[in-house]
């Protein structure tokens, strides 16, 4: 197959592609090198003018605006040339015309500060991977995820996106430089501070667990706006769009990047709920046990829970019992 139609690749490209589309697509860039380089080029293009989602009516709009030029074009050339080569004239001044306009797209993007022309963007496929950020934020990836980031920020702009799960420590900048993450389904707005977003372009909801500081979440698709508090988690459905706020350990969200909890005069039944849902066990903390023992410092995430208590014995007095369906804490005597 050395053509493909152009109704095919923009339903590809907009993610509506059929199980035949698919097909079909496929057999294309199977038959020679030139196509699937043709078609990647075109893939690539089209993400880059659709850096900022809100765009996307903008860019559809232009391309009708291409398209009532093309149709009155052909009627023209219908009476004046043979329809074999009316049809090829046609389709490479379509592809040259779509070409021209999505580069002058992207450059009116770019000059509206909504793209950067020198876009860093980083697999974490197998691990985890960290980043740091010409601003001083640090980025930890889960695996699986995609990260795009600019080599410099320009002016008061700082957006980057998200296709994954992230930790983020953004650094704090004087002035109104807010730092934006946009993903599919939300876009999270902070001035500094430390949160975990979750938001994989294949899952159904999106979420982000704000940890420290403050942040503003919103929803990418509707008017729904808040701003989160620590041990908050905004989450975003995909089949509706609503977001919804819930009271969470918003610690234990960002725990997947480096296995250690952190703790600040912690006591015992502090730590012990954690822990539970750490290792998913019931851990009981007798009534009578001291509670002025506090701990603080980290804990790492071993992998039985036994290592874990010994480890904390040489802060906090306790001993403890592991019982076939829970863990009792007690006090020493």
């Amino acid at each position: 197959m050395n053509k493909i139609s152009d109704d095919i690749i923009w339903r590809y490209l907009q993610g509506t592609a059929t199980t035949e589309d698919m097909k079909a697509l496929n057999e294309y860039i199977s038959a020679s090198p030139e196509n699937k380089k043709y078609l990647f080029s075109i893939e690539e293009l089209y993400h880059l003018g659709k850096w900022k989602y809100n765009e996307e009516d903008k860019i559809n709009a232009a391309m009708q605006r291409l398209k009532s030029v093309v149709q009155p074009a052909e009627v023209s050339m219908s009476s004046h040339k043979k329809e074999k080569k009316q049809t090829r004239h046609l389709f490479m001044w379509t592809r040259y015309a779509a070409a021209v306009l999505v580069l002058v797209l992207i450059g009116w993007l770019s000059f509206k500060g909504l793209i950067s022309e020198d876009m860093i963007k980083v697999y974490a496929d197998s691990k985890i991977r960290k980043i740091e950020l010409a601003d001083g934020t640090k980025v930890w990836l889960n695996k699986g995820s995609v990260f795009e980031y600019p080599k410099t920020f320009t002016k008061n702009n700082r957006k980057v996106r998200l296709d994954g799960e992230a930790y983020f420590q953004v650094a704090r900048q004087t002035g109104k430089h807010k730092f934006t993450v946009e993903s599919k389904l939300m876009t999270v707005v902070v001035h500094g501070t430390i949160f975990n977003m979750k938001s994989y372009a294949r899952d159904t909801v999106a979420e982000t667990s704000l940890i420290e500081g403050e942040v503003l979440v919103e929803s990418a698709n509707d008017d729904s706006k808040i701003v989160l508090l620590p041990g908050q988690k905004a989450i975003v459905e995909k089949n509706n769009h609503k977001m919804v706020v819930k009271e969470t350990n918003s610690i234990m969200d960002g725990i997947w990047r480096n296995n250690m909890v952190p703790f600040q005069n912690a006591t015992i039944q502090d730590i012990a709920k954690v822990l539970e849902d750490l290792y998913h066990v019931k851990i009981e903390v007798r009534k009578d046990i001291d509670l002025e023992h506090t701990y603080s410092g980290m804990i790492e995430k071993k992998q039985e829970l036994e290592d874990v208590i010994k480890t904390l014995q040489n802060s906090i007095p306790i001993k403890y019992k592991i019982e076939s369906d829970k863990v009792l804490i007690e006090p020493v005597e």
